[in-house]
């Protein structure tokens, strides 16, 4: 049967966690990262539906010919799981997979609601030895220009969180929120980085999750400082930091986000490997 984990229960899936490519169910199963796991059967758990609520979506792991999963999971989503969805103003659900044949759940689950799909991809640095030396190169020359005269690029910490002179610093902190449960486990586990155009904050790249030495990036630029390559800034200075630190960056886009892929290339990340997305609406 069914049944959803307290937090204190989430290494009870550690076998399936493990060996997911997908660093997002294990940030949210060591507690880094807010979530919920739902699982087969808590006697003998075999498959688990993750709830990564920093991407508002769920990735499917562990078995997918799970009896309880094929014959229940549409009845379970219905009474337990999309009425809270919905009470968080959430249009669809989103469900993850790096295995195929976990699509006959995802249709069970939808009930007679259409399920569209696509993939995404994940770039990592290809070897440690590489990636550094890729870092180590000078900056591309097109960011040193005078174009950059008025901006700064600055580490997030709990005193920029703080001030008082920079504008949109409300974006920063929803940011921030999103992906973690509180400010302090971000500034812990996490780290970040703005860049910052007279005193308006126009890009930033953080840690979104955290898993083991490997760090899920966040990257947003506000749209009207978008196409000046500040995204491009702040990556960088990420990238030295997670070199300092022995952190590898994980990098999740879609294909058709080309300024994504170059942003991650510019890294020195190269493409891992690629995983499907589902997707069908709650109201209909």
């Amino acid at each position: 049967m069914i049944s959803e984990l307290n937090q204190l229960e989430f290494d009870k899936v550690k076998h399936l966690t493990d060996p997911c490519r997908n660093i997002e169910v294990r940030a949210v199963m060591s507690g880094l990262n807010p979530g919920r796991i739902y699982v087969d059967d808590a006697t003998n758990i075999t498959a688990a539906l993750i709830w990564i609520q920093g991407q508002s979506g769920f990735q499917l792991i562990g078995d997918t010919k799970s009896v309880p999963f094929r014959n229940e999971l549409q009845g379970f989503m219905k009474k337990h799981i999309q009425p809270e969805l919905l009470n968080l103003h959430m249009q669809s659900v989103e469900i993850g997979v790096t295995d195929g044949d976990w699509e006959g759940v995802i249709h069970h689950m939808s009930g007679s609601r259409d399920v569209a799909g696509d993939v995404q991809h994940v770039f990592i640095p290809s070897s440690v030895k590489g990636w550094i030396n890729t870092l180590s190169q000078p900056a591309c020359s097109s960011l040193h220009t005078s174009q950059y005269e008025n901006v700064r690029v600055l580490s997030i910490d709990e005193a920029l969180l703080e001030e008082k002179v920079l504008n949109q610093l409300s974006f920063l902190k929803d940011k921030i929120s999103h992906f973690w449960t509180t400010v302090d486990d971000f500034l812990k586990y996490g780290f970040g980085y703005i860049a910052v155009y007279n005193d308006d904050i126009a890009s930033v790249c953080l840690s979104a999750f955290v898993a083991d030495e490997m760090h899920a990036i966040d990257i947003e630029t506000i749209e009207v400082y978008r196409r000046r390559n500040y995204g491009a800034l702040v990556v960088r200075a990420y990238a030295e930091e997670c070199k300092s630190r022995g952190v590898h960056p994980y990098w999740d886009c879609s294909p058709s986000n080309t300024g994504s892929i170059r942003l991650a290339k510019s890294m020195g990340l190269s493409l891992d490997f690629n995983y499907k997305v589902y997707w069908y609406d709650l109201i209909t």
